[in-house]
C-alpha cells in the first residue's frame, strides 16, 4: 500500500472513532432521513482498507467506455453497465468522471462506495407520514440508457419512491449539459413526491492522493482544500441566493455571506471545471465534502435542487413542528447543470475558473461591460428617513423622523468635493413619505419630511455638475397597507398556508424583537405593478437612476393559491429589470445575484470575506475578480466595520472602491428606531477619512479601472499580489498598511489617521 496512502486511512480511522457520524450539513434545516440503515451504522476502521487489487488505471477505465458525440474541443463517453460518463478535454486530453474509477477500491463501507458510483439521488416525500427519504440511483432504481445526436438520454425508476425522472446529457460547443424536464417526471403514488434531485454527485471527484481545491463563491468567495484534514467538521451546504424568507424562522438564522453565483469550480492535476447552475439556480444548493467527511476516501462537490419546498407549524397543544409540502405540482420547469472545462496553456488556477465564469455570464448571459477606464468612486449610502415613538402630551404617539434630508445630503457631498472627491457614486435610501413609512414606495415622490419635491431637485442638480450619481433607493420587500396595497389580499403565503409575516429579531438573544409588529412580506404577484409604476413615475419626474434594493439580493416564493415559486419570481423580475433599465436607465444593485447583473450598472455592497465556515481553507476575492473589467464594485460599509484599514486594504487589493454610510443624525436619535444599526454613520465623525480613504483607493486604482485582474497571489499571511490586464501590479502589506504599485509605496497612514487605523 502507497505510504501516501496509508498515512491518510489512518488519519480518517481515527476521525471514525472520534466523530462517527461526519456527513452532517453545515446549514440544512432539515435533514433527509437515509433508506439505507447501512448509511448510519459505525464504521469499523478495517472498513478503510483499500483494495489494490481493485485499483485500475485511467486507460484501463476507457477501454468500457464508449464514444457518445464528440466536437472539435470535447469528446463524451460512457458506460451502460455502469451508469457512467467521462468528458474529455481535447485541449489537453484531460478526463473528467461522473464517477471515481476506483470507488470499488476506495475506502469506506458498500452503501457508501455504490454512492460514489451512483451519480444521483432523489429525495421523496411520504406526505401522509411527513417525512422524507434518499433514494441512491445505483441501489434503488432501474434505468435505461439511449445515445441521441447530442449525448445520451437515462431514464431511472425509482421503485421504493414509485417515481420516475429522466436524465439527458448534452454535449455542446465548449460544455455539457445536464438536464431535467420536470414535466416528465413521473409520480405514480400521490403520497410519494419528489423534493430534491442531485445530479452527477461525485463529477471531478477527486480521491485521498491528488491535489488540489474547490472554488465555493460564498461571499466574496473561499477555496476548500483537497484532504484538508478536516473530516471531524461539518460538510458544507450553500443555498445559492439565500434561503427563501417565505418561511419565517423563530430564531434569528446562523449569520452567513450571500452567494450571489450559481457556480463552483474545481482545480486538480493542472486542469479545472468550472460548473454552473444554468436552470434551477433560484433552488439550487451548492454541497462540498472532503476525504472522510461522507465516510470514504474522495472529495466531492456538487449541486442538490430543491424542486418542493417545505415548511413547518405549530398544532395547539403540540411541541413538534409538523412538516408541510408544497403543493400544485413542481413549479420548477427544468434544472440544467453545466460542467466547462477549464485549460490554460500553464497552470490552472481560481482566475482561471472566474475568467471562464465571466466568459459564460458574457456569452450566455449577455452581460456586458459598464466599467468605466481610469475611473475611481467614492460609494455613499445616505438613510433618509424612519419612524419613531414620540412622546405627545404625555402619549406614544409614531412619527416619521427625518434622519438625513437633502439638504443635509447636499452639504456632505459639498465637503466631499471640497476635500477633492473628484466622483461620488451616491444611493439614498428612505427618501419618500412611502418608504419612510413603511409602506409600498412605486412613486417618485420626495418626502415633505426630508424638504419636499423642491430640495430633492435641488440636490440633483447638485450633483449633476459635480460628476455626483445619485440614485434614489426604494425597497418593497415588506410593507404595511396603504397606497393602494393591503396586507390582507397582497401579502405572501407560506406553504404552510400561513401569512409571512417577517420579524424583527433582538440582537442580542436572536429571539423575536416584540417592540416591532411584524411587516407583511409583499407577495411576489405584485412586483408587475410596482416595477410598472416605478418606471413610469421616474421617467415623469425625469429621474434616470434607480435603486430596487432588496429586490437584486432576495428571491423568494408565494405558495398560495396562486403559486409563485422563486424560479417563477426570478424569470419575472428579469422582465420587470429589463423594463426599468429601458424606462428609467441607470440601475444600481445593493449587491446583485447573478440574474440581475444584466440590467446593472453599479454592484455595491459587497462582502469583502466569506462565511469563515471551519471548512473553508483559504479566503478569496473571487466575486469581485469575475466583476473586474466587467461591472464597478464597492465594499461593504467602511465605517460600519471593526478594522477599517484591513477593509479598505482588502478593497484595493481587489480592485474594490470603497463605500460610507451616513446618516445627518446623531448616534442618541437612532435609539429605538429601526435605524439604530446605523449608530456609527454619523457623517461628522467621518466625512474626513472618508474622503482620505477616496483618495488612498484613487491613487492605487485610476489606472487600473476597468481592467480585468489576471492574478491574484497570496504571498505571506500579510502580502496580496494583484495584477491587472495592462501588466500593473499592486502589492498590498497588511502589516504596515502599505501597497507598493509598480515598485512605488503608498501608506495609508498618509491619507487617513492614526487613531482611525487602530
Amino acid at each position: 500500500m502507497r505510504k501516501a496512502m496509508k498515512k491518510f486511512l489512518a488519519g480518517i480511522c481515527c476521525m471514525a472513532l472520534m466523530v462517527p457520524l461526519f456527513a452532517v450539513p453545515a446549514s440544512s434545516d432539515d435533514e433527509a432521513e437515509s433508506s439505507s440503515s447501512e448509511e448510519s451504522e459505525a464504521i469499523d476502521a478495517d472498513e478503510y482498507d483499500i483494495n489494490e487489487d481493485k485499483l485500475i488505471t485511467e486507460d484501463d477505465a476507457m477501454k468500457n467506455m464508449k464514444l457518445a458525440v464528440e466536437n472539435s474541443n470535447l469528446a463524451f463517453y460512457y458506460n451502460e453497465s455502469e451508469v457512467q460518463f467521462a468528458l474529455k478535454d481535447k485541449k489537453n486530453g484531460k478526463i473528467w468522471w461522473s464517477n471515481p474509477i476506483n470507488a470499488d477500491a476506495s475506502a469506506g463501507k458498500k452503501a457508501q462506495k455504490e454512492e460514489l458510483k451512483s451519480g444521483m439521488s432523489l429525495v421523496y416525500a411520504e406526505v401522509s407520514r411527513r417525512r422524507t427519504l434518499t433514494q441512491v440511483a445505483r441501489t434503488k432504481s432501474k434505468y435505461q440508457m439511449k445515445v441521441t445526436d447530442t449525448g445520451v438520454e437515462a431514464t431511472f425508476d425509482f421503485g421504493d419512491a414509485e417515481i420516475l425522472v429522466p436524465v439527458k446529457y448534452t454535449l455542446n460547443d465548449n460544455y455539457l449539459a445536464v438536464s431535467v424536464d420536470t414535466k416528465e417526471i413521473i409520480e405514480r403514488n400521490g403520497d410519494k413526491i419528489a423534493t430534491d434531485i442531485s445530479l452527477l454527485t461525485t463529477f471531478g471527484a477527486a480521491d485521498s492522493e491528488e491535489e488540489g481545491y474547490f472554488v465555493i463563491p460564498d461571499g466574496s468567495g473561499a477555496l476548500i482544500n483537497f484532504n484538508n484534514g478536516k473530516a471531524g467538521y461539518k460538510i458544507y451546504q450553500g443555498k445559492v441566493y439565500g434561503n427563501d424568507i417565505t418561511a419565517v424562522k423563530t430564531t434569528k438564522p446562523t449569520t452567513s455571506q450571500p452567494i450571489y453565483l450559481p457556480m463552483f469550480g474545481i482545480v486538480k492535476n493542472d486542469g479545472g471545471l468550472l460548473v454552473v447552475a444554468d436552470k434551477g439556480d433560484t433552488c439550487a444548493t451548492i454541497n462540498t465534502y472532503v476525504g472522510a467527511q461522507n465516510k470514504t476516501s474522495y472529495n466531492s462537490c456538487y449541486f442538490d435542487f430543491e424542486i418542493r419546498t417545505s415548511d413547518e407549524y405549530l398544532m395547539g397543544g403540540e411541541s413538534n413542528p409538523l412538516k408541510v409540502f408544497e403543493k400544485r405540482g413542481i413549479k420548477v420547469p427544468e434544472i440544467e447543470v453545466r460542467y466547462y472545462p477549464v485549460s490554460d496553456t500553464g497552470k490552472v488556477d481560481y482566475i482561471d475558473i472566474a475568467d471562464a465564469y465571466r466568459n459564460y455570464l458574457t456569452d450566455s448571459e449577455g452581460v456586458t461591460k459598464s466599467a468605466a477606464a481610469d475611473k475611481t468612486a467614492l460609494y455613499v449610502d445616505f438613510y433618509g428617513g424612519t419612524l419613531k415613538t414620540e412622546t405627545v402630551l404625555g402619549l406614544p404617539v409614531t412619527m416619521q423622523h427625518k434622519t438625513t434630508s437633502f439638504k443635509d445630503a447636499k452639504n456632505i457631498l459639498g465637503q466631499l468635493k471640497n476635500m477633492d472627491v473628484d466622483s461620488i457614486v451616491v444611493q439614498y435610501n428612505q427618501w419618500t413619505t412611502a418608504d419612510i413609512k413603511e409602506q409600498v414606495s412605486d412613486k417618485a415622490k420626495a418626502a415633505s419630511k426630508l424638504g419636499g419635491n423642491g430640495a430633492f431637485e435641488d440636490l440633483m442638480d447638485y450633483a449633476k455638475i459635480n460628476d455626483i450619481t445619485i440614485y434614489p433607493a426604494v425597497d418593497n420587500l415588506t410593507f404595511k397597507t396603504g397606497k393602494g396595497y393591503w396586507t390582507a389580499t397582497d401579502t405572501a403565503i407560506r406553504v404552510s398556508n400561513a401569512y409571512s409575516r417577517q420579524i424583527e429579531y433582538d440582537l442580542a438573544h436572536g429571539v423575536e424583537n416584540k417592540y416591532y409588529k411584524a411587516m407583511s412580506l409583499l407577495s411576489p404577484r405584485k412586483y408587475a405593478k410596482v416595477f410598472d409604476n416605478l418606471a413610469d413615475s421616474y421617467k415623469k419626474q425625469g429621474l434616470s437612476t434607480i435603486s430596487v434594493g432588496s429586490a437584486t439580493t432576495v428571491i423568494y416564493g408565494d405558495y398560495g393559491r396562486t403559486t409563485i415559486s422563486r424560479e417563477m419570481f426570478k424569470n419575472n423580475l428579469q422582465e420587470y429589470m429589463a423594463d426599468l433599465q429601458s424606462s428609467v436607465g441607470s440601475i444600481l444593485a445593493d449587491g446583485a445575484n447573478a440574474y440581475v447583473l444584466k440590467y446593472v450598472d453599479h454592484v455595491s455592497n459587497v462582502p469583502l470575506n466569506s462565511s469563515k465556515y471551519d471548512l473553508f481553507d483559504v479566503e478569496i476575492p473571487f466575486y469581485q475578480i469575475v466583476m473586474s473589467g466587467l461591472k464597478p464594485v464597492s465594499s461593504t460599509a467602511v465605517n460600519g466595520d471593526a478594522q477599517i484599514a484591513d477593509l479598505v486594504l482588502s478593497a484595493v487589493a481587489s480592485g474594490t472602491n470603497v463605500r460610507f454610510d451616513f446618516v445627518a443624525d446623531e448616534a442618541n436619535e437612532l435609539k429605538d428606531t429601526k435605524y439604530d444599526k446605523y449608530y456609527y454613520a454619523d457623517y461628522r465623525y467621518w466625512v474626513e477619512d472618508a474622503a482620505g480613504c477616496y483618495k488612498f483607493a484613487n491613487e492605487v486604482l485610476s489606472d487600473v479601472a476597468g481592467n480585468q485582474i489576471t492574478e491574484y497571489n497570496i504571498l505571506s499571511d500579510n502580502e496580496v499580489e494583484t495584477v491587472y490586464a495592462n501588466g500593473t501590479k499592486t502589492v498590498v502589506n497588511f502589516a504596515d498598511k502599505t501597497v507598493t504599485k509598480n515598485g512605488n509605496k503608498i501608506s495609508l497612514y498618509d491619507y487617513i489617521g492614526k487613531e482611525v487605523i487602530g
